[in-house]
């Protein structure tokens, strides 16, 4: 999924978004059907490398340390196609000159052009790392609720994450 993101990314391009903003969304529901299965993932490969008997292989504990941030990038990717959605989604307000809907909005990006898929891959992974936005401005109610859900998904699947490592790192230590 990641790789299939990455690929993507260079032809979502701000024209491209805002004419087919729908067609690059998934449904609530999957993302957070995904979200929860990379966390059980996480944490049950976490946990029976941790209470295995024998001494962990080391690919065993390459995949699994690998699933804990290949999880986590692909919560925030999912999660910035789905504010791409939200931001161009069809308004309530007419433009006056085209007399067509106007895009929701809800995200001030600096530098006053389109925002691409790499801007909103950038907030989606500065929510995800740091809880709080950087330099984009949430301008909606909207946009709000999306960011706070994306927010608490994040800390929580931080936290469960940080504490199985942390019980990986100290049960693969001196006895």
């Amino acid at each position: 999924y990641i790789a299939m993101v990455l690929a993507l990314m260079p032809s979502l391009t701000g024209r491209y978004l805002s004419r087919n903003a729908r067609a690059t969304d998934m449904p609530v529901l999957l993302i957070f059907a995904v979200t929860f299965f990379v966390v059980v993932a996480a944490i049950v490969s976490l946990f029976l490398l941790i209470n295995q008997k024998d001494a962990a292989h080391p690919w065993q504990l390459a995949f699994a340390m690998l699933s804990i941030p290949l999880g986590w990038f692909t919560i925030h990717a999912m999660a910035s196609l789905h504010y791409a959605h939200v931001y161009w989604k069809d308004g309530g307000e007419i433009d006056q000159k085209t007399q067509k809907k106007m895009p929701v909005g809800g995200l001030d990006f600096p530098g006053g052009k389109r925002p691409e898929g790499w801007d909103f891959l950038y907030f989606a992974t500065v929510i995800g790392m740091t809880a709080q936005t950087a330099d984009t401005a949430i301008t909606t109610s909207q946009m709000r609720l999306v960011v706070l859900v994306h927010s608490v998904l994040s800390f929580f699947f931080n936290t469960v994450i940080v504490a199985a490592a942390v019980n990986l790192a100290v049960s693969l230590g001196p006895p």
